[in-house]
């Protein structure tokens, strides 16, 4: 017989993490519940819009609900479109962007209990952690 779960099973209503805004987003972290990842929710709707070049010191999956994001991932670029999933490795820089057409959807898991995040400075820009510098 499996070992019983030392966790029960949850249901977090959409209104209870989705900021009301369009297009949608939010995050929920997981450690509130016992749970050992962090789900967020991100839309954009500009074409070559996106998160800054960034890093986490967990694993990530992405899964794109709707459009196309081109990732970069390291070295690594590529396209992906609607229903793939992209897994990003821990501590290895990474960003996606919408190409469009239309709206990019994706809810991004965090393997880790809480959501740590180091953005990579754009050009011109400082670092958001000085422990990278």
């Amino acid at each position: 017989m499996p070992k019983e779960s030392r966790v029960a099973p949850v249901l977090v209503s959409k209104e209870e993490w989705i900021r009301k805004e369009n297009p949608p987003k939010g995050a929920l972290e997981g450690h509130e519940y016992g749970y050992n990842c962090v789900s967020i929710r991100y839309s954009v709707d500009g074409i070559g819009e996106g998160p800054n070049m960034h890093v986490h010191p967990y694993d990530e999956v992405f899964h794109i609900l709707e459009g196309r994001a081109e990732f970069t991932v390291g070295e690594k670029k590529f396209i992906a479109e609607e229903g793939a999933v992209v897994f990003g490795p821990a501590n290895i820089p990474h960003t996606y962007k919408n190409v469009g057409p239309g709206r990019l959807d994706s809810l991004d898991i965090h393997l880790n209990s809480e959501w740590i995040q180091y953005d990579l400075p754009r050009e011109g820009e400082d670092l958001s952690a000085p422990e990278l510098s």
